[in-house]
């Protein structure tokens, strides 16, 4: 259990391997690079930056971060700096990548390609890990920002990735909340039914050393207290290390209602994929970023 992100940094870096290869795809971007300067001023990021070498070094002058180790891998006008960026972890040469200056369309089509991407098992999702203030701990949850209206085989896959996650980090049992509305069963609520499909195959070994509960509302994930009150009996109450979210909206807007908390911090990254990807917004704050980076150090 980690009880917040300086916790987290400090197995970082107490780790054989502490620092990675930071890809950045269109690196001529000065939010993204101080955020990845940063991380290597911890001590967990080596930058390798791939996009227009004079831009890059231009901005790097400017930032005042010119004397810092990083390698430039050049990308010519006109071409997805992604592509150059894939070919970088196929060859050996990065850990992980990082979103730059491009869309994330752009970003995501060469890791997607079938023939020549990053994509092994076809599924990618979004792992949230969230620093919020009244939770005991980090609390992990997926997936608020990639599929709008999963099926209940997508949750099979976002809990088995999210599950695979929390172990690099070092969970040997990790505990997923099936969020719903409520924590009973209904036909109208079709996630109550699914919630229920999901604790019973976590009971039956399909997704390994982990625990799924559900249904189970917010409050009972997170509050042992709330437990007590409602004579919910479970030893997971409030004790939750993930929570599954029904649909992405729900996450999506719990997020940027944690978000409008200066104390809380909500990093994430891309899971699923051979690599980790950090895909972070140009507004997010520089915790945010360095967080997501740190993030993806670990489960790279």
């Amino acid at each position: 259990m980690y009880k917040n992100y300086e916790a987290l940094l400090q197995a970082c870096l107490s780790g054989s391997n502490k620092q990675k290869r930071a890809v950045v795809a269109g690196a001529n971007d000065e939010h993204v690079l101080e955020a990845v300067f940063l991380a290597q001023e911890k001590g967990f990021a080596y930058p390798v930056l791939v996009g227009g070498e004079e831009d890059i070094r231009g901005i790097l002058k400017n930032l005042g971060f010119s004397d810092r180790p990083y390698e430039v891998v050049p990308c010519t006008a006109g071409r997805n700096p992604s592509q150059v960026a894939v070919a970088l972890i196929h060859e050996g040469r990065g850990d992980f990548i990082i979103k730059g200056k491009l869309e994330t369309r752009e970003l995501l089509g060469p890791i997607l390609n079938k023939e020549t991407g990053l994509n092994k098992k076809g599924f990618i999702t979004h792992f949230g890990l969230m620093q919020i203030k009244g939770y005991h701990k980090l609390l992990a949850m997926s997936d608020c920002a990639v599929i709008p209206y999963p099926s209940l085989e997508d949750k099979k896959k976002i809990i088995s990735a999210g599950m695979e996650a929390l172990r690099k980090l070092g969970y040997e049992e990790p505990v997923v909340g099936a969020l719903c509305a409520v924590e009973t069963v209904s036909e109208k609520m079709p996630e109550t039914v699914e919630a229920k499909l999901l604790q019973a195959m976590a009971e039956a070994g399909v997704f390994g050393k982990g625990v799924v509960v559900g249904p189970i509302s917010f409050d009972l994930a997170t509050r042992k207290e709330a437990a007590c009150i409602k004579g919910y009996h479970s030893p997971y109450a409030g004790d939750v290390d993930m929570l599954l979210v029904p649909q992405m909206v729900t996450g999506n807007v719990m997020s940027k209602i944690w978000n409008a908390d200066s104390d809380n911090i909500l990093a994430g990254c891309l899971i699923g994929a051979d690599i980790p990807i950090v895909l972070t917004s140009r507004s997010a704050s520089m915790e945010e970023k360095l967080y997501s980076i740190l993030l993806c150090n670990m489960l790279s």
